[in-house]
């Protein structure tokens, strides 16, 4: 069915209203600027080509698919590949963290894994890879893990914390003390990380879900 620009825009502003992104976020994560989202959203530009459809689709976290679809394009659907459907969102691998940007900045996303819609829902999430050992027998290393972005955790939850003198994300156990945060490993070979003046942290988000790989 052939779709109109304003049609079009109204589509797109609905999915990012119903995922409670604003322009700014959507724009950062499509890699293009607050401006032009706004022009799509009401109808003051052309639908956009099929290579800028893709980059919206991961600003909306939905498949390129379900994008072409909205713009009214066809694709054709090889038998080999699975396809996602409304029940799925696409949620953002978070590879090397860039000083300063946003956790789920364009620069960041490494890949997209689509993760079934009921459980990210009430939230912002990204996906870690997890490398090392020291949250085992918990989180196994290799595996991913879905975590939902919030800058605070409660005592015993499993956060995602990014430790500004490495500028690396560290999965551990918050423990909270008068003094400050320790970061507690779960596997007793590794020491706890305390962070301090010395030791800057913050929370990235809390740990909802972990997927191993086979």
């Amino acid at each position: 069915m052939k779709t109109n620009s304003v049609e079009f825009g109204k589509k797109l502003k609905a999915i990012r209203t119903e995922k409670g992104f604003s322009i700014r976020q959507t724009a950062l994560q499509a890699g293009t600027s607050n401006p032009y989202i706004s022009q799509v959203e009401n109808g003051k530009r052309n639908i956009p080509k099929p290579e800028t459809l893709k980059k919206l689709a991961k600003g909306l976290r939905i498949s390129k698919e379900e994008m072409f679809k909205l713009a009214g394009l066809e694709v054709s659907k090889p038998t080999n590949i699975e396809y996602i459907g409304s029940n799925f969102v696409n949620i953002p691998v978070i590879g090397e963290i860039a000083c300063g940007e946003p956790i789920t900045a364009e620069e960041n996303i490494s890949d997209y894994v689509p993760i079934p819609a009921n459980v990210v829902k009430n939230g912002n999430y990204f996906i870690l890879n997890c490398v090392g050992n020291s949250m085992e027998p918990t989180i196994a290393n290799g595996s991913q893990v879905v975590i939902r972005e919030q800058p605070d955790a409660e005592n015993g939850q499993i956060a995602a914390i990014l430790l500004e003198d490495e500028n690396t994300a560290t999965l551990k156990r918050i423990k909270k003390t008068k003094t400050g945060v320790i970061l507690m490993p779960d596997n007793p070979e590794y020491e706890p990380i305390i962070l301090n003046e010395d030791k800057r942290g913050r929370i990235l988000g809390i740990v909802k879900m972990e997927m191993k790989r086979f």
